[in-house]
């Protein structure tokens, strides 16, 4: 098996750097969680899936036909105490056992919501929305053969069912089987052409072979069925900023407007601004990010190296990598930008200190060690 690299776009993989220095910091934040970052039972709760816990983490969802940002619901005891009576009840009957496995799951106590959901099927092992259930537990505990051998279950049961076929097709992306991923998805679509997220899980599929041009039709597919596609424009947006397309910052606005409250889509716009020379818009979006996330430290350094490299404002600059430092002192790309706006100052003897922090984090920083070169007068 392999896991996905998060979803990083190509142009944010790279640390570009305006032609001015390098170490231009492009962390993604949520956007570079990768698999094994492994979530919460809130991104099956919201609709999005497998494919959701491949690539964004927790909290994040893919359409608006289920919240965006969905938190595990935290039940009242009142409810457990009556999922408890209904048990005791109707002991032989698999849906009580169920209620208070997906109770379990929403307040993210898997091992609970796990055994519940096995001793439904052991009453009707023919249940294969709860086996795909106990698929959903398993992918969220990180047993991803025990996942695809309960897909495997609901397969069987119902062979075109669309939520077994559609679990399958993200087991498959995950796996890097994309002819299966294709197999199983021309299943949903030929129940239901108007399922967002399996053009969405298409377009992933493309995307990693490489075939952008189909990728971007997939994704285009997906906001035309679900226009609140939050990840289906980010991807849009991600892919036209590889090409230097514009058209990222409509993609990229769209997602804003879709849900204003996620950090990403505004990171991501800004960065586009940057590496466009838009220095005036770019910091603007920075400042709106940080309106919504006051201690958001990428956009503080980035905000830093614009105003060092693009405004020649050291001074100024140097307030914004002394912030990203105080809620990240082992942030190496502040601490080096910092030394440089020192060294620029001609303060040397501070400078030489953010140069030597630094190279503590990263003695291999060769841009540090020139530094350190520099202001040691060596």
């Amino acid at each position: 098996m392999r896991a996905k690299s998060g979803f990083i776009p190509t142009f944010m993989q790279n640390s570009g750097t305006l032609g001015r220095a390098s170490y231009l910091y492009v962390k993604f934040n949520a956007l570079s969680t990768p698999w094994f970052g492994l979530p919460s039972f809130a991104l099956f709760a919201s609709g999005l899936g497998i494919l959701g816990l491949l690539l964004f983490g927790t909290g994040s969802s893919g359409c608006t036909s289920k919240p965006d940002g969905v938190e595990a619901v935290v039940d009242s005891a009142a409810e457990l105490l009556r999922l408890n009576a209904q048990i005791e009840a109707q002991p032989q009957n698999p849906d009580a056992w169920f209620a208070r496995s997906r109770y379990f799951a929403r307040n993210q106590l898997f091992d609970k919501a796990s055994n519940d959901a096995n001793q439904a099927l052991s009453i009707d092992s023919l249940r294969a929305d709860i086996w795909l259930h106990l698929a959903d537990l398993s992918f969220t505990t990180k047993k991803v053969e025990d996942a695809a051998m309960q897909i495997e279950k609901a397969l069987a049961i119902e062979p075109e069912g669309a939520d077994a076929n559609l679990r399958m097709a993200e087991l498959q992306y995950y796996l890097g089987k994309y002819p299966e991923t294709f197999k199983h998805l021309d299943v949903v679509i030929r129940q239901n052409p108007y399922q967002p997220r399996a053009y969405f899980t298409k377009g992933m599929a493309f995307k990693e072979m490489g075939d952008t041009g189909l990728a971007i039709s997939s994704f285009q597919t997906a906001t035309e069925q679900d226009p609140g596609y939050f990840h289906a424009w980010i991807q849009l947006g991600q892919l036209h900023a590889a090409k230097r397309s514009d058209l990222a910052i409509l993609y990229f606005k769209n997602a804003i407007d879709v849900n204003p409250s996620k950090q990403e889509s505004y990171y991501a716009l800004a960065y586009y601004y940057q590496q466009t020379g838009r220095v005036t818009e770019a910091m603007s979006t920075y400042l709106q990010l940080l309106e919504l996330d006051p201690q958001h430290v990428p956009s503080m350094h980035n905000l830093g190296f614009l105003l060092l490299f693009e405004k020649n404002k050291a001074d100024e600059a140097l307030v914004w990598f002394d912030k990203a430092l105080n809620l990240d002192p082992e942030f190496i790309q502040a601490q080096y930008h910092r030394g440089f706006c020192l060294e620029f100052l001609g303060q040397k003897s501070e400078a030489r200190q953010a140069y030597q922090a630094a190279l503590a984090l990263d003695p291999q920083m060769a841009l540090a060690q020139q530094g350190l070169t520099r202001v040691q007068g060596k």
